[in-house]
């Protein structure tokens, strides 16, 4: 299909009937009649505002005149317009083509750190526009088939194939519902892409879910390498349902396990499934009712030790000798709280067979500094020696996934890898056989959308947006507060500006 994605014009003249007007609207002729659509403004504007279009342009083209050029280029309105719009754009999006249009001479006026950034810079009445145009396009298309991760690419190539659909689902591509009133109705509604790309799980060019192969597998290789993990698994109804496969790979009936009191119920049915017998680490409460942390005292392997001797059900075992084959920690709770899990890992490395961290609510951590070591998973981070980690995180609550949409994380240790095949057993056990392939796209493009620097820039706005909120909060408590007002999670103090630093937190 034919996405809507303009090449920006930004050029004073872009309206103007001089020279320089006249060679620009060329040039946004030549490449409208190829089949592009242009924007063209004649300013900035607000130059963050505006930068943001950076996701809906397939190109930039900004125009700069030599009588623009004042003496000394690191000083030039022109030359400090141009920097501050390329950094914005930068600053979420490195691939998106920017060129320069202008005088012959005028590549001489800007400095190093701009033209480093640039695709190209065209040269004003050098080339015939039209050629100019294709070479833009060009490079334009290429920009846009990079930016499509593999399995949502593979869905886009099938379902502009034009294939008919010979096998389930039963609606056929959608053309099941254009026989009633009440189908077309759905199929208006939803619009037939959704429709066409409901397939089955025998189209070959798409890969299988069920055992990782062809683009299904390389999207999942590509996000366990934006998530810095080891191994990534794709799942079509939710962290509830990785919890569970995390343990039915893990654990057997009548294993000791550790696990969080204030756990997901999936963590709870997880237990009465595999029949396993579990310790439990009790969480501290506040006046106000809310679930704080676990105190560290209770990762202490006397500590669990003392437990699992203290349990009725745990009569027959040898405190002393036994290892817990998985311990699970809900990493955030649902108020916010996050632990430090490096000293988790020291802790509890070589003692727990396996570390389980139930991220459903955490999965934008990795992709900014403030969160420092409170996730599963980050970059030049240790291993744990012994302990394979496991994180299971909700693409769907966080970040930009369908419902449902979710994925294990798996970490090898230095001593100890992932058995692929084994864990395969429990993931078919728990998936379907029919998945919703909205939803493995969705897995695949919610992960190439955290790829740094896009990721990073849209966890820190996140970020300011929650905090813009209760600085909001605080200012109307100053000045009616002395009747009623509602508190705010957070810090006695915040920072008045930005995102402050994580140890406001601590």
């Amino acid at each position: 299909m034919k996405f809507r994605f303009p090449i920006v014009i930004i050029d004073e003249d872009f309206r103007s009937e001089n020279t320089s007007g006249l060679g620009i609207r060329a040039l946004a002729h030549a490449i409208e009649t190829e089949g592009f659509e242009i924007l063209g403004v004649t300013g900035y504007g607000d130059l963050s505002q505006f930068a943001q279009q950076q996701s809906r342009a397939s190109a930039f083209i900004l125009s700069i005149d030599d009588e623009e050029f004042t003496p000394g280029p690191d000083l030039d309105p022109a030359v400090l317009n141009l920097r501050k719009f390329i950094e914005e754009v930068r600053r979420k999006n490195l691939e998106v083509p920017i060129y320069v249009y202008g005088e012959t001479k005028t590549s001489r006026h800007i400095p190093n750190d701009i033209l480093r950034e640039l695709h190209g810079f065209i040269h004003m009445f050098e080339d015939t526009p039209e050629f100019v145009a294709r070479h833009i396009i060009r490079e334009a298309k290429s920009y846009l088939e990079g930016v499509q991760p593999p399995f949502f690419k593979a869905l886009l190539d099938y379902a502009e194939d034009g294939s008919y659909s010979w096998h389930c689902p039963g609606h056929s591509g959608g053309v099941a519902f254009l026989k009633s009133p009440v189908g077309q109705m759905f199929h208006q509604f939803f619009g037939e892409n959704m429709l066409r790309a409901d397939v089955c799980n025998a189209v070959e060019e798409l890969g299988q879910l069920l055992d990782h192969t062809g683009p299904v597998a390389a999207s999942e290789r590509n996000a366990a390498r934006i998530f810095n993990a080891d191994h990534c698994f794709f799942v079509t109804n939710g962290t509830s349902t990785s919890n569970k496969m995390v343990w039915h790979h893990t654990v057997a009936p009548d294993d000791v396990v550790v696990v969080d009191r204030n756990c997901h119920k999936s963590i709870l049915h997880a237990i009465i499934m595999t029949g396993a017998i579990p310790v439990f680490m009790k969480p501290t409460r506040n006046h106000f009712g809310i679930i704080g942390p676990i105190p560290q005292s209770e990762f202490e392997p006397a500590a669990i030790r003392a437990k699992i001797k203290a349990n009725p059900l745990l009569k027959h075992v040898n405190s002393e000798t036994v290892k817990p084959r998985v311990m699970t920690l809900t990493q955030s709770t649902y108020d916010g709280v996050i632990y430090n899990t490096e000293t988790i890992k020291k802790m509890l490395d070589g003692y727990v067979d396996t570390l389980h961290f139930d991220e459903a609510w955490l999965p934008h951590a990795a992709f900014h500094p403030f969160y420092g070591p409170y996730h599963a998973m980050g970059k030049n981070r240790p291993r744990p020696r012994e302990a394979l980690t496991f994180a299971t995180q909700s693409t769907h609550k966080l970040l930009a996934g369908i419902s449902q949409a979710s994925h294990v994380l798996v970490q090898d240790s230095q001593n100890r890898k992932l058995d692929r095949h084994l864990f395969n057993e429990a993931y078919l056990m728990h998936t379907s056989t029919s998945p919703q392939y909205s939803i493995i796209a969705s897995c695949d493009v919610a992960a190439a959308m955290m790829e740094p620097p896009g990721g990073t820039a849209l966890v820190e706005e996140s970020i300011l947006e929650a905090l813009d909120f209760r600085r909001a909060m605080r200012k109307v408590e100053g000045e009616y507060g002395k009747d009623w007002w509602s508190k705010v999670w957070g810090p006695d103090k915040l920072a008045e500006e930005g995102i402050g630093r994580a140890d406001d937190w601590i």
